[in-house]
């Protein structure tokens, strides 16, 4: 009997203790979880900041890195590390403590020293040290970029303070494989945020633009097994490559778009031609579904969120248009243009700030800034707007895609002349030349651009030189990828000399003179993604 009451009370006790460890567990969760919630809803907040700080002239460059940098500590168990960093730098971009604004430069030279004087003495990398390695990768690619620019236009070769020596910790084969392998999973909580640490491996793949200006040398043994460790990893379901769930190794996500986007092209080139025998792209056609299925989410109005969704949009068209589109069906192709043009929409709907002439990476924002403007620009040429070449590839060659309408003798040009043009439901804009374009090309003797009805999507022939415009005038020199050398040197490249515009009317009094002095006109009007549609030839009719 003392024995049996002994037992119950001692079962009695235990579940007691059961019961009183439940509660105290539950209680720490619940305040650990307050307070987690309670740091995590800075992070929009952060995003507003970086968005205002980099339209003030700051050095914004290290941004993301520090922010995907907190997440990895998040997702290591490294909780109170994650969040002091998340507070101090949040305190940080609102203070405007310790932050650098970008000088006025007198030249390059002067431009070159600064950045210079941004590397890290103790690591080699642009990014402060008390930040994860994983973080260094990405922030100094960025900046070997804008400086490799900057050392071209002064004619002298980069040679930079301090050793790449970061990189050493994942210079051999083994050594990689742990560096990816650290990154490749994530943990309950980080796999609920926007991104986890795996959008930081994908970096390492662009190891030939350090090769390039013989800042690092990578071994044969290196490179295969850089090759074998992203070849083996993509998900044979939806092509992608991304993060796993440490718990159950199922693909978060369907994978992750932006970081797909930048291993494909270790293994094809611009046109989808495999790199390596050994290694041929796999799984096109799942990777080309799930990139139209990515594409179609809407936009979200959280900044963070929406930061992560425009990446995914612009990486997205580079997927199709770049890798995929020469093996993809008809229906495939159709489906992708029928979202291009509504992101195209989109775009200068959202994103587009009018008086400015350029466009912001965050809708609603009141500034343009270099990301932004630099992706817009990055998105024009995939989807064939600014190469007659791309745009055939992609959509046909002109017997394909216009409509010859015939050739109009006439004395004078009226504005009903223009009536069967103007009907056409998928014209975006007219052009009026001086020469035939169709054997030529479709950005010269352009003599002047028409808006039939009303349209938030602007002509390149209107945009572009607004665009250089806003260039040439804005104090910011550096976004958080974009710099504003890589801007002026991409438009460099391309026709953009201003050219009148009227919306709605057509300019008669600038197109008799043409036909007057030219003898003909040609008039080509064309879609929301500038694809030339319909022509037709106006020539002067002698009485």
């Amino acid at each position: 009997m003392i024995k049996s009451i002994s037992v119950i009370i001692k079962n009695t006790n235990r579940k007691y203790l059961i019961t009183v460890i439940a509660v105290m567990i539950s209680i720490v969760l619940i305040v650990s979880g307050s307070f987690v919630y309670k740091n995590l809803t800075l992070i929009p907040e952060m995003f507003e900041l970086n968005s205002e700080l980099r339209a003030e002239g700051y050095y914004m460059g290290e941004f993301e890195f520090k922010m995907v940098g907190i997440v990895y500590y998040i997702d290591k168990g490294q909780y109170i590390t994650a969040f002091s960093r998340l507070n101090q730098f949040h305190k940080q971009l609102k203070n405007r403590e310790g932050l650098i604004k970008v000088p006025k430069f007198a030249d390059k030279k002067e431009e070159l020293e600064f950045y210079l004087g941004l590397q890290n003495p103790r690591t080699g990398a642009f990014m402060d040290d008390s930040y994860p390695l994983c973080t260094y990768v990405g922030s100094t690619l960025n900046m070997v970029n804008h400086l490799e620019l900057l050392t071209k236009d002064l004619g002298q070769p980069l040679h930079l303070r301090y050793q790449l020596s970061f990189l050493d910790q994942m210079n051999t084969g083994e050594k990689l494989k742990t560096y990816l392998d650290d990154l490749s999973t994530a943990g309950w909580i980080a796999s609920k945020l926007p991104k986890t640490p795996y959008i930081l491996a994908f970096e390492i793949v662009y190891f030939s633009d350090l090769e390039r200006v013989n800042l690092y040398d990578f071994s044969p043994e290196w490179k295969h097994a850089l090759l074998q460790w992203f070849y083996e990893k993509q998900d044979s379901k939806t092509g992608f490559w991304g993060p796993r769930l440490r718990s159950s190794g199922q693909l978060l996500d369907s994978g992750d778009l932006v970081a797909t986007s930048h291993i494909v092209r270790l293994f094809v080139d611009d046109q989808g031609n495999n790199r390596h025998s050994e290694f041929p792209l796999r799984y096109k056609e799942a990777m080309f579904a799930n990139t139209l299925q990515k594409l179609s989410m809407p936009m979200p109005k959280n900044l963070a969120e929406q930061h992560d969704w425009s990446l995914a949009t612009f990486r997205a068209l580079r997927i199709l248009t770049n890798f995929l589109w020469s093996d993809a069906s008809t229906e495939n192709k159709d489906s992708a243009r029928k979202i291009m043009e509504n992101i195209m929409r989109n775009k200068f709907e959202k994103f587009y700030i009018p008086d400015q002439g350029a466009f912001s990476y965050y809708s609603g924002a009141l500034e343009a800034d270099l990301d932004g403007t630099g992706e817009i620009l990055d998105m024009l040429r995939n989807i064939g707007v600014l190469s007659r070449a791309r745009q055939e590839r992609l959509w046909g060659k002109n017997d394909q895609t216009i409509t010859d309408l015939g050739v109009y003798n006439v004395s004078e040009i009226k504005e009903d002349d223009f009536e069967l043009l103007k009907n056409f439901s998928d014209i975006n804009s007219i052009r009026l030349y001086r020469i035939d374009p169709v054997h030529d090309s479709y950005t010269s003797n352009v003599v002047s651009v028409i808006y039939p009805k009303e349209t938030s999507v602007l002509d390149s022939m209107e945009l572009l030189p607004k665009m250089s415009r806003w260039l040439n005038e804005t104090p910011q020199n550096m976004g958080n990828w974009i710099s504003k050398e890589w801007l002026i040197q991409e438009l460099a490249a391309i026709q953009n000399q201003p050219v009148p515009v009227s919306k709605g009317g057509i300019p008669l009094e600038l197109a008799n003179t043409v036909l007057q002095n030219n003898r003909e006109l040609i008039v080509v009007g064309f879609d929301i993604l500038q694809v030339p549609k319909y022509k037709m030839t106006i020539r002067i009719k002698y009485k």
